[in-house]
């Protein structure tokens, strides 16, 4: 059942409610008024023969109660009649017309007796020396055709109000539930690959209006949730890539020729410190999906000299393979506080954005030197194109992205404009710098 049926269902009731409770209302009150009406006459009209009979005395009583009978502009069946507490005196009019009997505890003022079908005025008067009353009667009958009348023209005017008005109440509903028939149309137009589009908000603010906006902000959320989503799995790729390729590349070095135990063995376990740390950034990948970002990083003393020099001597099949020269400058003994996993990763990044960057033939310098005013990154010079600009901008793009630690220094470097691609501001001490370039300039 749609919310509009459902709205004229509830207004058809609200309504038949209020139509039932006014028509009974207004048949009462239409009653009650033609009652008084005709009380008010017929009492009126009493008091005026009685004083008439007690100025004319007992010899006009009978003429006057005759012409009372005769008039019908009250209403028809009349009759009157004097009473007392021993006989009665001039009873004339319609016999149908039945007055009330003779009480010794009526009052003393003049009253209206009766009931639906027959009303009488009673007003107590002198009549030859003693307490007498004069009942003047009509019968209700006109009462009665007026009310029935109201009655049956209300029942019949009623449904066709009621038909009407759910009708109107109808058509009112779906004019109302428009706007929302347009956002529904809108939001199924809206699909995983146009997050971006927005609904648009009416121009009065209220109920669809905040509806609309609370949408859109809902809207927004899921297109940042879904770029967030995006890009983590884009930086996982980026993660990935540079191990996988550097444990491929060793193991096809290795298995490229014949090789001592020795050699095999310093193989071997280059491929395991790549496989531990390939594992090491899927358990922290799978951290960052559960804890949304907020992870905990685990840092320690280490020395960047002999990390630059286990990292060269993984990569270094790797640029082999591409006809690049690696050479490693680290006089001296750097040490630092903080997580040695990323740290790797970094350098490896750097070195990979290095050889993806380096023509075969070229060379790349890696240097190691205690310096608290800045980082640099690679810089390449190329006799065609500026690729070291791209290069810069994939590398900020990652770092900037980066949440492993919950923070987005988590590496001690954050990007800074300029016109030098290899310009960074550093939060640690030391300084890596590395230089990529040509065989020949």
């Amino acid at each position: 059942m749609t919310i509009r049926l459902r709205l004229t269902i509830y207004w058809a009731t609200v309504l038949a409610a209020i139509l039932l409770v006014a028509a009974v209302a207004a048949i009462q009150l239409f009653e009650r008024q033609q009652f008084s009406a005709l009380d008010a006459a017929l009492l009126e009209e009493a008091e005026n023969t009685a004083d008439q009979i007690q100025r004319g005395g007992t010899a006009s009583a009978a003429g006057i109660l005759k012409r009372l009978t005769l008039e019908t502009d009250i209403g028809p069946g009349r009759r009157a009649r004097i009473v007392t507490a021993h006989s009665e005196y001039g009873n004339f009019g319609d016999v149908h017309t039945i007055p009330p009997s003779f009480d010794p505890a009526l009052p003393t003022h003049p009253g209206i007796v009766g009931n639906r079908a027959f009303r009488f005025a009673v007003v107590p008067m002198l009549y030859n020396g003693e307490i007498a009353y004069l009942q003047s009667g009509v019968q209700a009958g006109l009462v009665e055709e007026s009310v029935s009348g109201l009655r049956n023209l209300l029942l019949l005017m009623l449904p066709i109000v009621l038909m009407l008005c759910v009708g109107g109440g109808y058509l009112l509903a779906g004019r109302a539930l428009r706007p929302i028939e347009s956002l529904h149309a809108e939001l199924e137009a809206i699909g995983p690959t146009n997050l971006s589009s927005r609904l648009t908000v009416p121009p009065v603010a209220d109920e669809v209006g905040r509806l609309t906006a609370e949408i859109n902000s809902l809207l927004e959320r899921l297109e940042r949730a879904s770029a967030t989503e995006r890009r983590f799995a884009s930086d996982a790729a980026h993660e990935l890539r540079t191990p996988l390729s550097v444990l491929r590349t060793g193991l096809e070095v290795a298995l490229a020729r014949d090789r001592t135990p020795d050699e095999n063995r310093a193989a071997l376990g280059a491929a395991h410190r790549e496989a531990l740390s390939l594992c090491r950034i899927a358990d922290e990948l799978l951290m960052l999906s559960r804890l949304n970002g907020e992870v905990m990083v685990d840092r320690q003393r280490l020395n960047l000299r002999a990390l630059l020099s286990e990292i060269a001597a993984t990569v270094g099949p790797l640029a082999q393979s591409r006809e690049i020269k690696l050479t490693v400058d680290a006089p001296e003994d750097v040490f630092v506080n903080g997580n040695t996993g990323h740290l790797r990763r970094l350098i490896i990044n750097l070195l990979d954005n290095a050889l993806k960057f380096t023509p075969a033939g070229g060379s790349i310098d890696v240097g190691l030197k205690s310096d608290t005013n800045r980082a640099d990154t690679p810089r390449r010079r190329h006799r065609r194109g500026n690729p070291s600009r791209g290069a810069a901008a994939h590398f900020r793009s990652i770092f900037s992205r980066r949440r492993i630690t919950g923070r987005r220094q988590w590496i001690g470097l954050e990007p800074v404009p300029g016109n030098r691609a290899g310009a960074w501001r550093r939060k640690s001490q030391p300084r890596i710098f590395l230089r990529a370039e040509p065989r020949s300039w």
